[in-house]
């Protein structure tokens, strides 16, 4: 691969394994800020992590061997830029469009004008924090450069700019002010508290949200496991055994079971503002049945492996994808089967304060 398409390769993967990590949170907190989801929100914030990370690897991969360092100068003269442009011809437009020192400077501003951008879009700030965002991560960014990430390395291998300093921090203005003609409306800030319908985005967000709990818990357990023997013994990473794997199983499990028994819905579904209103059914045994056709049997025949237990599991995947969409309300098995109604959250807080009012 080039040295452009690899940085740009990691800034995509591990943009979106911080994004998966963090979308359990980002819902729960989209929900009770915004009011709800929306594909363009969640789109605009997952380029954002990925040009967190873009800033990263275009300003510090590739990484040279230890033993290929060269260490890099360092430049504290403001506006060398010029007389580094005036090196070459400077003659014609074509001269200067291909001029190597133009071309630094141009792509030191573009690399920051998104972040100005995101600064206002994402956080609501204006130009002063754009300023003072873009100088602090192009600072960080150069003095891991001029420190050899960190004493990693010996000595610097790319050289410490002023100048860079100077044309991010522009950059991250420009960016600023450019969103000043692309202002997006924000759904939802102005009607939190208003119920909103049961989507089928809606239900899937929330089905989505059970099972990254299940698998980041269990994965944090075993990593936390797998790191701390390896740190007690001779440093080597193994693969964690049956009880470690029963632990990061069981917790999640009890946690589904609690919330459902509790209040009829998954943590998924309360994240997303869903409430069980309704249970045609006995309390105790709806809500067992909403576990077991839910989150809870999708959860015990994939931790254990029996006869025809494959074959289960595919059922109860297909059964209830297909009635997310054909039931009333988007319901889907589980609560067909338990005779549970779900409805949002902020519709029973309304319904019981205007019984109180009235």
């Amino acid at each position: 691969m080039s040295s452009f398409v690899i940085p740009a390769f990691v800034a995509v993967l591990v943009g979106c394994g911080i994004a998966v990590l963090a979308f359990v949170p980002f819902v729960a907190i989209s929900y009770r800020r915004r009011g709800g989801l929306t594909f363009g929100h969640t789109l605009v914030w997952l380029a954002a992590a990925i040009y967190a990370m873009a800033l990263w690897t275009y300003t510090l991969l590739p990484v040279p061997p230890a033993d290929e360092i060269t260490c890099a100068a360092v430049q504290l003269r403001p506006f060398q830029f010029i007389a580094d442009i005036l090196s070459f011809d400077t003659g014609s437009v074509r001269a200067l469009m291909t001029n190597p020192a133009v071309l630094q400077v141009a792509l030191n501003v573009v690399l920051f004008v998104p972040l100005g951008w995101f600064v206002r879009q994402l956080a609501g700030r204006g130009i002063v924090v754009a300023t003072m965002t873009g100088l602090a991560a192009s600072a960080l960014i150069e003095f891991t450069q001029i420190t050899g990430i960190w004493g990693l390395y010996s000595c610097a291998y790319r050289v410490f700019d002023v100048d860079d300093l100077m044309m991010n921090t522009l950059g991250a203005v420009l960016g600023s002010l450019a969103s000043l003609l692309l202002l997006r409306r924000r759904e939802g800030l102005q009607e939190v508290d208003a119920p909103r319908p049961i989507t089928v985005a809606r239900r899937l967000t929330g089905i989505l949200c059970d099972l990254l709990i299940w698998v980041l818990f269990s994965w944090t357990v075993s990593l936390v496991f797998g790191v701390t023997a390896a740190v007690l013994d001779d440093g080597t990473l193994t693969e964690p055994g049956p009880i470690v794997a029963l632990i990061g199983f069981i917790l999640p499990f009890a946690a589904q079971l609690f919330s459902v028994l509790s209040r009829g819905v998954t943590i998924g579904e309360r994240l997303v503002l869903i409430a069980a209103v309704q249970v045609r059914r006995p309390v105790a045994v709806g809500r067992t049945l909403r576990f077991l056709f839910g989150i809870g049997g999708y959860m015990l025949l994939s931790q254990w492996a029996f006869p025809l237990s494959g074959l289960l599991l595919f059922l109860l995947v297909a059964v209830s994808a297909v009635m997310i969409f054909t039931t009333r309300r988007h319901r889907g098995l589980a609560c067909v089967v338990s005779g549970t109604e779900i409805d949002d959250v902020r519709a029973r807080t309304a319904t019981v304060q205007d019984s109180l009012d009235g």
